[in-house]
């Protein structure tokens, strides 16, 4: 099975009951804990079983606990409204007993109507941005090998950084970067497959947005990033195949806590979704570091 049959699978989970699916976690770039982005593409995923006449639009998921990388996750669905013209979901994400995850989505038939939308930024275009392999000596460098992994060699996305990645990021800056994303493989032009992915890919380097102006003392001292909620609109139909702009930025930082904002275009210019997220964003003294290593 190739590295994008692999991926496909995972997302699409295995149906074990009339309304429940089990997945598995073969990707991530910590050492027990579950990419948070996984278990919202296979909850989408779960929730969009059976709604070929309509897509998700809008979806709306807490974070309660990390997953772990040993053992199955259920997901476990409940139809909360046929409409005419929408449909909600809502999809509840188990381990071991352990709720890790709740997602509403709501689901819309294809229609005509107005259309308008701000107009993407001009950045320079992907072919002008270096590879993520280019910096593989940076990553190494800084110990992160296994990170460079799961967005590199595990990873069936292309990533080009217009700035430099976040993740390698040493100096304070203001907190917004802008990336191009795609599939580095063709994959079905099945919305629902494709929205999952999205929702996936969503969650990549995103609330790393928020830590860039304190990247000096990040560096020097334990810190700790979580999403605690994570939402999408999705605007219009897409294809992962083809580029994508990613343009975030971080609205605000207070209190340990953080709000990112997203906004994700086709390279033709069309504004394919809105992606917003607060995460948990703050240094760890001794001991919490200490607490913390032990429960990761």
């Amino acid at each position: 099975m190739s590295l994008v049959e692999d991926f496909v699978a995972h997302l699409k989970l295995e149906q074990i009951g009339d309304n429940e699916f089990v997945g598995y976690s073969p990707y991530s770039a910590a050492k027990s804990h579950v990419y948070g982005g996984q278990v919202l593409g296979q909850a989408l995923f779960a929730a969009s079983w059976g709604l070929d006449d309509r897509q998700c639009h809008s979806l709306s998921a807490q974070f309660l606990r990390a997953g772990s990388l040993d053992g199955a996750i259920h997901f476990k669905l409940e139809k909360l409204r046929d409409g005419r013209n929408f449909s909600v979901r809502r999809v509840s994400a188990v381990q071991a007993g352990r709720e890790l995850l709740t997602l509403d989505a709501s689901f819309h038939v294809d229609a005509q109507g107005f259309d308008q939308q701000p107009t993407m930024p001009e950045v320079l275009g992907p072919e002008s941005c270096r590879s993520m392999t280019s910096y593989k000596d940076n990553f190494q460098a800084l110990g992160l090998d296994r990170l460079y992994d799961f967005f590199v060699t595990q990873s069936i996305f292309e990533f080009r950084c217009i700035e430099l990645p976040s993740y390698l990021e040493l100096s304070n800056r203001p907190a917004a970067q802008r990336m191009w994303l795609r599939a580095e493989q063709d994959i079905p032009n099945d919305q629902a497959l494709q929205r999952a992915m999205l929702a996936y890919v969503s969650d990549h380097n995103f609330i790393r947005t928020a830590s860039l102006p304190y990247r000096q003392q990040i560096s020097k001292q334990p810190s700790q990033m979580a999403t605690l909620n994570h939402s999408m609109w999705i605007h219009r139909p897409l294809n992962l195949s083809d580029w994508h702009l990613y343009d975030v930025h971080s609205a605000n930082c207070f209190g340990d806590r953080a709000l990112v904002i997203g906004h994700i275009f086709a390279q033709t210019g069309e504004l394919v979704a809105t992606v917003v997220q607060e995460g948990l964003l703050r240094l760890l003294d001794g001991d919490e570091h200490a607490a913390f290593s032990e429960n990761t």
